[in-house]
């Protein structure tokens, strides 16, 4: 498999950053409306649809750019960083807004947007993601939107990528639908990553055939749990 390396500016149509935090205040949420994301929206691959406030729908159109639709991709830049997750072609809305500590990405041709966001959850991606972030205060990023830009990664073709997140989609969205039907504590994580780890190894995908085949140092587990 050949891969091509790219930086991460020119695997992007769109980037933007999250509202100023006076742009939404107390005041602006209602009952129902458009969602607006926080960090426990971004707990894994996709984004989790679980739990919102919400704005109301002139509220979002105002927000412009931070506007996030399906395919995009949200980066927490402040607070709990190395978060990163798409918004799935099955997301419960049809568009969310990104928080004053988010910013959003929409991908091009080169890149599908689950893989990225995939890669971004290997070993090698998390550095990437977090070598510049601060710890003094808050943790942030600094220039979150414009280092991020600066990243180079290396990616086969669209046609290899298809594949790659054939196989990781396949499983999450099976690991998800069991999590639920038996609604699983947190603390049965464990357990759910063994499973998973079960599954892979049946159909030869290891930690070492993750390495050689598609160029990924990556943690089996973290894409499912």
């Amino acid at each position: 498999m050949k891969f091509k390396r790219y930086r991460i500016a020119d695997l992007l149509d769109e980037i933007s950053m999250g509202p100023f935090g006076s742009n939404i205040k107390k005041e602006c949420f209602v009952e129902t409306g458009v969602p607006v994301l926080n960090g426990s929206n971004l707990t894994g691959i996709a984004l989790n649809d679980d739990e919102f406030r919400y704005v109301t729908e002139e509220k979002a159109d105002s927000l412009g750019k931070a506007n996030a639709h399906r395919s995009d991709v949200v980066v927490t830049h402040r607070g709990t960083l190395g978060q990163i997750s798409f918004i799935p072609e099955t997301s419960k809305y049809e568009r969310y807004v990104i928080s004053q500590s988010q910013f959003r990405f929409r991908c091009n041709e080169k890149v599908l947007p689950e893989y990225l966001t995939y890669y971004f959850h290997t070993r090698k991606g998390q550095y990437d993601l977090l070598s510049n972030a601060s710890q003094v205060g808050v943790p942030a990023l600094a220039r979150a939107t414009t280092t991020f830009q600066q990243l180079e990664v290396e990616i086969p073709d669209i046609v290899e990528q298809h594949k790659i997140v054939e196989i990781f989609e396949n499983f999450r969205k099976k690991m998800e639908i069991n999590i639920k039907i038996n609604n699983h504590p947190m603390g049965q994580k464990k357990e759910h990553s063994n499973l998973i780890k079960d599954h892979l190894k049946k159909r030869g995908i290891t930690q070492t055939w993750l390495a050689k085949e598609l160029g990924m140092s990556f943690s089996i587990t973290n894409a499912y749990v």
